[in-house]
Formats: structure tokens, sequence, C-alpha cells
């Protein structure tokens, strides 16, 4: 009897993360589109990041007092927290303000290619081979990626292109970095906006910024508030799913996200890949789902 009820939890739980992961999925594919939007009625990519982290960090601070867990560092926890933020922070700021000079496809495509810059970097820092397998799934990514961009290369800003691909080298460090820190999310998230926050307003002051919030309230306040709203109840979301599903299932449900935000580029923005980039970016999200279900079997 007991054997029944835990199994039946067990399968709760199962469809309940499942879910869960890709809600924070799509919520995480919608900000981008959102934050496109309010780039273009005035605010950029790190403005955003900015004004966001000024309400989500205090938040954040009240979500650990009622999940009583500590945000103090200890002094082994500072140098691994520290990495961690600075890593995200980047990868943040990065990604949105790709999306002040590309199209939504074109980013989320070169963004996408973090998890092959994973492989390259943990094979560089942890002393690993990489595996022929590792190889081939890096030679169909990047023929995804070839086919997927090359038609409109030409026409691509190249501080766009940089700043996507910064974005997917900084994303890479962030998940090295990730399993190097203590199993404490809010803690993390916690010191990753402690240091997202002024960093965000160091890059809109270089740029001339940051801009009054309230120029973009007025211009677009639904894109605005989803683009700061989703990205807060995904973090949240894909929070209580990681306790509910292994991190490979997950890995694959969040393959979802890109999805997302090309599609709704398509319907909100107009943005739209033709047949032959379709076939790119489907070339990739195979070649991620094939190294996610590898890299689990070898665990």
């Amino acid at each position: 009897m007991s054997d029944r009820i835990a199994f039946q939890d067990a399968g709760r739980a199962l469809r309940v993360g499942t879910g869960l992961a890709l809600l924070s999925a799509a919520l995480y594919g919608a900000n981008v589109p959102a934050a496109r939007i309010v780039s273009q009625a005035g605010m950029p990519g790190a403005d955003l990041i900015a004004w966001r982290a000024v309400w989500f960090l205090p938040l954040l601070a009240l979500l650990a007092f009622f999940a009583r867990e500590r945000l103090r560092l200890l002094p082994g926890e500072l140098g691994p927290t520290l990495r961690l933020a600075f890593s995200a922070s980047l990868t943040a700021i990065f990604y949105l303000s790709s999306v002040d000079h590309l199209p939504v496809p074109m980013a989320v495509v070169l963004f996408y290619m973090f998890p092959l810059f994973v492989i390259l970097l943990a094979s560089r820092i942890e002393g690993r081979r990489i595996s022929q397998v590792q190889m081939g799934v890096f030679a169909v990514a990047f023929a995804g990626l070839v086919i997927a961009v090359g038609p409109s290369l030409a026409g691509l800003s190249l501080k766009g292109v940089a700043l996507a691909l910064g974005a997917a080298v900084s994303s890479a460090f962030m998940f090295v970095f990730a399993g190097r820190v203590g199993n404490a999310p809010l803690r993390n998230a916690f010191w990753s906006q402690t240091v997202m926050g002024p960093l965000a307003f160091l890059f809109a002051w270089v740029q001339g910024g940051p801009v009054n919030p309230s120029h973009a309230v007025e211009a677009t306040l639904l894109p605005l508030v989803l683009a700061m709203g989703t990205y807060a109840l995904a973090y949240v979301l894909q929070l209580v799913a990681a306790q509910k599903i292994s991190a490979d299932r997950a890995g694959l449900l969040f393959l979802f996200e890109p999805v997302t935000a090309i599609a709704l580029a398509g319907l909100v923005l107009s943005e739209v890949l033709s047949l032959v980039q379709m076939a790119g970016v489907a070339l990739i999200l195979v070649a991620l789902a094939a190294e996610i279900r590898l890299g689990a079997r070898d665990r």
C-alpha cells in the first residue's frame, strides 16, 4: 500500500514538475519578444534589467526570509557565488542587449549555441576529452547555425551578433560555475541580482542611459510589465520545477523556450524565419536534445 502511494506521489510530482518547467520555459521565451518591444519604445535591454533588479532583489530577500534560507555568504562561498553572479549578469545583459540590434529569432538562435560552449569550456577547465559523439553533436549544431543565420548574415548588426554570442559564452561559464555553488537557489539568485543591477546600470550609463522608466511606461506599459514579470515568474517556477524533476528532463523541456520566443516574435513582431532557416533551427534543437539525452545516459 505504501509503495503504491509513493509511486502515485512520484508520478504526481513528475507531472507537476513537467508542467511547471514547460510554463517556465514559455515565460522565458515570452520575455525576449517583450524586451524587444520595450527596446523599440526606447528602453534598451540593459536599462530594463537594471530597473527590474530594483524590485526583484527585495522580492528575493522576502522569499528567502519566508523560506528561511540564509542570504549571508560564508567565507568559502564568496568566490564561487560571485563568479556565478558575474557570469549570470553578463548573460542577461548581453542577451537582452542583443535584441536592441537583432530580430528576436536571430538573437535566440545565436544564444542557444551556449550548450555547445559548455562542452568546450567544461573539457578545458575539467580536463575532460571531448568525445566523438560530442564532436558530432557540435558539427550538426554548427551546420544548423550556418543554415539559420547564413541567409540574413549580411544584413545583421555585428554588434548584435557579438552581444548574442557574448551572452552564449557567458551562459556557458554560468553553467560551469553553477555546479560549484551550494544548493541554495534563492541565495544564489539574490546575489546574482545584487551584482546584476549595478552592472546593468553601468552598462546602460556607458550607452547614455539609463532611461527614465516612465517614458517606456507611457509608450508600452503592457510589454514592460511582461518583460519584467515573465522573467521573475519564470525563475520562481524554474526553482520549484527543479525540486520535482531531473536536470536532464528539465534540459529537454526548456528547449521549449527558443521555440516559444521564435513563435511569439513571428506573431507579435512579424519577425519570421524562412523555411530554410527554420530547418537550421530544427537541426540545432535536435543536436541540443541529443547532447542532453546522451549526457544524462553517461551520468
